[in-house]
């Protein structure tokens, strides 16, 4: 809960602190929380718990599910989170990371953030040592459906969200073995997410395997992603699951530097 600091003007405002202290709650625990959950976690009256909640929906810091009755965290703290996390050179947090992994596993790894409307675009890379290797220049964009990378951002994304997404928008057949039916793809999605990390096995590119695993801010949502790419050859079993595992440490320290 949110710690009531001493004010230096001899003012204070109860009730920001109180409706930070349910944004808090609600970051910790995304759709699982209602108004009477948050009474009774936070003690407060459920009549403050609903005018607050009602006010942080109306401006977007909420989301309230109409079936379920509970609340996520809405996109007007993704949009601030990101502002904030601008302040923070992403980049130069990860490139350590991105390099040892692309050493110690031969492989090109990328870092990309995400946007409903434009995509996914590779803000850095770490290029394999190998003479043949797989890459892309930094600046490129890819498609918002564009194999392990497109389902680990999408698998953050609430549910109703992304049937919404899907209703409207066809899965592009990128290659044979693109998911493109949207129940399966949706059974997909929430493997990656009990998982913690998405798989590719030529669903993109031809000839081309990817793991990719989200980087977590903050605030609770995805501030980017890690992700690796090799020939569908020999990127393959033992390789694939270390690397894998790898990544996933990797990305689990890249958090905590980031204040996760």
């Amino acid at each position: 809960m949110a710690q009531k600091k001493e004010s230096t003007t001899g003012y204070n405002a109860p009730l920001i602190y109180k409706a930070f202290s349910v944004l808090e709650e609600v970051a910790n625990n995304q759709s699982e929380l209602g108004i009477s959950d948050l009474s009774r976690r936070l003690n407060i009256s459920k009549s403050t718990i609903f005018g607050i909640t009602q006010a942080l929906t109306d401006l977007g810091a909420l989301r309230h599910d109409p079936i379920t009755k509970k609340f996520q965290l809405g996109p007007t703290l993704v949009k601030l989170g990101n502002q904030a996390l601008s302040g923070v050179d992403l980049r130069s947090i990860v490139r350590p990371f991105m390099a040892q992994l692309s050493q110690q596993f031969r492989e090109t790894v990328f870092l990309g953030t995400f946007d409903l409307h434009q995509g996914i675009t590779i803000v850095e890379k770490s290029d394999s040592p190998a003479d043949l290797k797989i890459t892309a220049p930094v600046g490129t964009r890819i498609p918002l459906f564009a194999g392990a990378t497109g389902k680990v951002f999408l698998a953050n994304m609430p549910e109703p969200d992304i049937k919404k997404l899907l209703k409207e928008t066809k899965i592009p057949r990128f290659t044979e073995k693109s998911i493109t039916n949207t129940q399966d793809y949706i059974k997909d999605l929430r493997q990656v997410r009990q998982n913690g990390y998405a798989t590719d096995f030529e669903e993109y590119l031809s000839g081309v395997n990817a793991i990719a695993v989200p980087l977590m801010a903050p605030w609770g949502q995805v501030a980017g992603a890690i992700w690796m790419v090799g020939f569908s050859h020999s990127f393959v079993n033992e390789k694939l699951d270390q690397a894998i595992t790898s990544t996933i440490q990797a990305a689990e320290q890249i958090s905590l530097e980031l204040g996760s």
